[in-house]
């Protein structure tokens, strides 16, 4: 196609393939067992590495008697000691916060596990002796998400802090590839539910809401509209919007021309957010706010719901690019901040 020349489209079609690949490989990864004695769980990542870790975590919240923080930034927390499991996610394996976390987390504990495709992050971590997965696989670090999730999602369930079975994992990738040919780009637009999602965001601020364990879903495709459509997008959580945002819907005044609203529904949603999502979008309506509820169907597992979710909206994203007449995979912009970063370098270690 004219407009992706790098063939991100070939990327969101192999995320389904990513899953099973990834999951195979960590069928013959054992933790050693200090890891699996860990009191905290630290995992370091930024953009779509740190999608990974937060996706897992919001599956994992309800479950888990470990305490599980995702870390967006340089400086590890103070609480981190021995007892601390650290997952190091960087798909270049340069990405800086990521680097200066490792360095500091693995002076506080020996309990590391790293993914990457390699770089300094797998550098650093070969030096302590840390579990390494590598990535192989080329393309944008965003577009690689099956490898990344997968990985956490692999840990936690050794850890026994996630509970889902092989049928699970089977019928989640079952159910990826059915989608998958119902939103394809061979599909009619008549047809094709995201590309009917995507015309109507011609022009508008998509702000996602999510909640529970979509909550992160939601942040996954903000962030996919950002780099992949180009577009400004936001998203928000219930039910924290509820206590907020809600109210900043009168100014300016031609705000609603703008603003498309999408809610993620889950039918493991807790009861009252449930009713939340459907008050919020009472109120939408009244507002003559443009908006839409997303639910997938069948759900299968809460797993399996969480994959589909994220991977229809990947395609939304991308129809979403060319509605916009831009190339989906290049970051010119995230290039440019990094190409000033190196100018000068990162120092502390």
């Amino acid at each position: 196609m004219k407009l992706d020349s790098e063939n991100m489209l070939s990327n969101i079609q192999d995320f389904p393939d990513q899953v099973e690949r990834c999951w195979e490989d960590w069928k013959k990864i054992a933790l050693p067992t200090s890891y699996i004695n860990a009191k905290t769980i630290l995992i370091s990542g930024m953009g779509g590495s740190a999608q990974s870790g937060g996706l897992a975590s919001s599956l994992a919240e309800l479950q888990s008697k470990v305490p599980i923080v995702v870390l967006r930034d340089y400086d590890i927390p103070g609480w981190v000691d021995r007892s601390t499991l650290i997952i190091a996610i960087s798909y270049s394996g340069n990405t800086e916060e990521t680097i200066e976390a490792l360095n500091q987390a693995s002076r506080k504990t020996d309990k590391i596990i790293t993914i990457s495709t390699g770089g300094r992050v797998y550098s650093i971590g070969s030096q302590h002796k840390a579990l390494h997965y590598q990535i192989h696989y080329g393309s944008q670090p965003r577009a690689a998400l099956g490898y990344n999730l997968m990985s956490v999602l692999a840990v936690f369930k050794k850890l026994n802090i996630l509970e889902f079975s092989e049928d699970d994992i089977e019928e989640s990738i079952l159910l990826l590839r059915a989608l998958r040919k119902k939103v394809d780009i061979n599909m009619p637009t008549r047809r094709n539910q995201a590309k009917i999602l995507a015309g109507k965001l011609e022009g508008r601020i998509p702000i996602i809401f999510g909640a529970g364990s979509l909550t992160e879903v939601a942040r996954r495709w903000k962030g996919q509209f950002n780099e992949n459509a180009k577009t400004a997008s936001y998203f928000e959580v219930l039910p924290e919007l509820n206590h907020n945002s809600l109210v900043g819907l009168i100014f300016p005044e031609d705000l609603r021309k703008k603003l498309f609203f999408i809610i993620l529904e889950s039918k493991y949603d807790h009861e009252r957010n449930k009713l939340r999502e459907n008050i919020t979008a009472q109120i939408l309506q009244q507002k003559r706010m443009a908006y839409e509820t997303v639910m997938i169907q069948p759900s299968g597992n809460p797993l399996a719901e969480m994959l589909q979710t994220i991977y229809f909206g990947d395609y939304v994203s991308y129809y979403l690019a060319i509605i916009n007449d831009t190339e989906p995979n290049p970051v010119e912009i995230i290039k440019f901040l990094k190409d000033k970063l190196a100018e000068k370098p990162f120092k502390k270690e």
